[in-house]
């Protein structure tokens, strides 16, 4: 009985063993292929990221957009421990940053959050005023000044301190979208202003005269713009962007902060840097580690920079950044100027004249140093203090053209626009300046490999 219990028992545990030793070397597969997965990142052109992913498309399961009859081209990089571009890139060297077949002549965009791209409805929306305006981009934020980064990020530190907040469930697919509808993608990049880098790494933040970590006037913390981590940590998320295939990297708050408690101590480091040099350092160094993937530079800076003569303590002088950026985008908000600036009473009610006296302080300025930097002002479709509508934007865009500048930017914070301010497809002398995405794929005389001068497209 015993040995008849035995041998019974023994037939019985033989298979059950063996299928845990098969699920065991499954999982175990499993975790290789994920680690694999997780450390890859594929980048999609729209034909690719409507057939793989066509969830996104719309709140009903329906595309808004009826798919390109494009060849399926696709690039996959795998990030192993650090970004680099595949060596023919490197071999070949840099382009000039605008050696951009898909860039407009003359960019003028609108802004979206992370979460409004990543809402189908509210992105076609958008895109919808570019088609039937004289707007011809879209900025998209990749990374909040609460640290969020909008997409699932595969760069190493991101994914450890839980940055990206999947905002946009599928990024590939917005590129793509937004390749189809010739809208030139730029992405906004919060620098400094990382609370959750800085929580995360307290190394890097910001510290009062007590030695304890900053907080700003939303009890938020900012990382110290000498760390060279924080640099490296930011310079590897946009390269992740440029890759994906943002043609344009905009730096936001890239600064310190404006406390009138932090500007009294610490104007200089241990190696005799101002505040102005550190901000310099970081741009100069950031473009040189651009440079390589062919992506157009810009710096977001307080409008007041434009005429201000000190760096104001938050170390932006623009003299200083001119040299290390391709465009220099001053936040020209006439609801953000003092009454009495530039000896206007009320300079959030009289937006044109605000903005004409700002910028062409800074155009006056950049003249005097021989920059190549252009401007490209963010301009205020909000209402702050004073009602804004047709006549207040529609102010501030004419008075850029008085200037000769005919780039600028719209923000809203809730990304709701009026439409009613700007020119008509119609009415618009070039008409869209868009090249469609078969029209890139014709252009044959490129400078540098197909990979390195559009990441979206190897041909």
């Amino acid at each position: 009985m015993g040995e008849e219990s035995s041998i019974q028992t023994k037939t019985e545990i033989e298979p059950t063993s063996i299928t845990v030793l098969m699920v065991l070397a499954f999982v175990l597969l499993s975790m290789v292929s994920q680690v694999f997965v997780t450390r890859t990142l594929t980048v999609l052109t729209a034909a690719d990221s409507i057939a793989a992913s066509h969830s996104w498309f719309s709140d009903t399961g329906s595309a808004p957009f009826a798919p390109p009859d494009l060849a399926r081209i696709s690039i996959s990089t795998v990030f192993d421990g650090a970004l680099s571009l595949p060596e023919h890139c490197e071999e070949s060297g840099a382009s000039d940053t605008f050696n951009q077949p898909d860039r407009p002549e003359f960019v003028k965009a609108l802004y979206a959050t992370g979460w409004t791209a990543g809402i189908p409805s509210r992105l076609e929306s958008l895109a919808k005023i570019i088609r039937s305006t004289e707007l011809n981009a879209m900025v998209i934020e990749i990374k909040d000044d609460t640290g969020a980064i909008s997409y699932e990020s595969s760069v190493p530190l991101a994914r450890e301190i839980g940055a990206g907040v999947r905002k946009i469930r599928d990024i590939a697919s917005v590129l793509a979208f937004l390749q189809q509808e010739g809208i030139y993608p730029i992405a906004r990049l919060v620098v400094f202003k990382d609370p959750k880098l800085a929580r995360s790494r307290t190394q890097t933040a910001v510290r009062d005269s007590r030695g304890a970590i900053f907080n700003d006037s939303q009890g938020l913390a900012w990382t110290d713009p000498r760390a060279r981590e924080v640099w490296e940590y930011n310079l590897e998320i946009a390269k992740e962007a440029a890759l994906l295939g943002f043609r344009e990297i905009q730096f936001d708050y890239v600064r310190f902060p404006d406390d009138h408690g932090l500007t009294r101590i610490n104007n200089t480091d241990s190696k005799g840097r101002t505040r102005a040099d550190v901000i310099a350092e970081f741009l100069e160094y950031a473009r040189a580690e651009l440079e390589p993937y062919g992506v157009v530079v810009t710096a977001d800076i307080f409008g007041i920079v434009c005429s201000a003569e000190t760096d104001m303590g938050i170390g932006q002088v623009l003299e200083k950044l001119a040299p290390h950026v391709d465009y220099l985008a001053p936040m020209v908000y006439p609801s953000h100027y003092r009454r009495g600036e530039y000896g206007i009473p009320d300079p959030n009610g009289s937006p044109g004249e605000t903005v004409r006296r700002s910028v062409s302080r800074a155009l006056e300025r950049l003249g005097a140093l021989g920059s190549s930097a252009r401007l490209i002002p963010w301009l205020q479709d909000f209402s702050l203090g004073r009602d804004y509508g047709e006549a207040e934007v529609r102010a501030q865009i004419d008075a850029l053209l008085d200037l000769g500048i005919r780039e600028f930017m719209l923000w809203n914070p809730n990304n709701v626009y009026t439409e009613s301010a700007l020119e008509s497809l119609s009415e618009t002398e070039s008409s869209h300046p868009h090249p469609s995405a078969e029209a890139w794929l014709a252009i044959e005389d490129r400078t540098v490999a197909p990979y390195c001068a559009n990441p979206r497209v190897r041909l």
